[in-house]
């Protein structure tokens, strides 16, 4: 958006035919997932969303990118795009858009973007050979339910397509010093990656009053609103969790979780494996105890 390549209007050719609704999805709605597209699967109760993918990373394994769009383009929008917030496919599809517009693979435009000025070298969408031996693996059972769980990323099958929902692996390290630009107003070490204005505009309530937000299983809590790819803080209230008005927040699917709070100028990186239920109370756990250490 910021190299003035694409517009937060109609999305267009570049996003995946539909069935006409009564407007088309925009890439604003891909931004803040109300596109009409949820994720699907087994876990969701209604026949139709079953169709749809269930998560990013599995989709890499089974689908080339070709072929992942050949499939959404087959399936009904769950919703009227700008009416309800889903977290959804919307970020896989940006991530088409970013190669189709750059001419670029994602993890090329996203290592010249972003990884390499900010240093990030632990960051990509495969883990190399030599490092295969540091990745993170979960508990054989999650510690709350006790059903078995795993990261399908750790068992080294390679991805058809760099999916941007679920595919990039990293470090404490480099996801901290991506935050510490997004604290900084995006600005780390002298180099400018970001306009502080479009971080305000990723920051800040996109659904407003009118866009009614699936809230189930702890993704987007109550007292927060969703901007371009975060979750933001719109009250002191109401949240389950301490926090301040206008922090923003975003997690992984196997447990990842980091939050950025510019008013105390913070940023909180946890690199969690945890893709079962113990992540939701490990997050909330993991907010209370650093906001208590605050001792002005």
């Amino acid at each position: 958006m910021e190299l003035g390549s694409v517009k937060t209007d109609p999305a267009g050719k570049a996003t995946v035919e539909r069935a006409p609704p009564k407007r088309q999805p925009t890439v604003q709605d891909l931004l803040r997932h109300t596109a009409g597209f949820p994720y699907g699967g087994t876990r969701r109760d209604h026949e139709l969303i079953k169709l749809w993918p269930a998560g990013s990373v599995d989709s890499a394994f089974t689908y080339s990118g070709p072929e992942f769009l050949e499939k959404l383009s087959q399936l009904p929008l769950q919703h009227e795009p700008g009416t309800v917030w889903d977290y959804s496919v919307a970020v896989d599809v940006q991530g088409f858009i970013v190669e189709a517009v750059t001419g670029k693979s994602l993890s090329a435009f996203l290592e010249a973007r972003i990884w390499k000025p900010l240093d990030m070298a632990d960051t990509s969408f495969s883990v190399p050979e030599a490092k295969k031996a540091r990745y993170a693996l979960a508990f054989a059972n999650d510690p709350v339910s006790g059903k078995p769980q795993s990261i399908p990323h750790a068992s080294g099958k390679p991805i058809k397509f760099d999916c941007g929902g679920g595919c990039a692996v990293s470090t404490a390290f480099d996801y901290l010093r991506f935050a510490q630009m997004l604290v900084n107003g995006g600005t780390l070490d002298g180099k400018r990656l970001l306009s502080r204005k479009t971080i305000e505009l990723m920051a800040s309530d996109q659904l407003g009053p009118d866009v009614r937000a699936r809230t189930t299983n702890g993704i987007l809590n109550e007292g927060y609103s969703f901007g371009l790819g975060f979750a933001v803080r719109s009250q002191t209230g109401i949240a389950p969790v301490a926090g301040t008005t206008g922090d923003y927040n975003w997690g992984g699917a196997y447990g990842t979780f980091f939050w950025i709070d510019p008013k105390e100028e913070m940023a909180v990186v946890y690199m969690v494996a945890a893709p079962g239920e113990a992540r939701v109370r490990l997050r909330t756990l993991g907010r209370n105890m650093v906001l208590q250490s605050i001792a002005d």
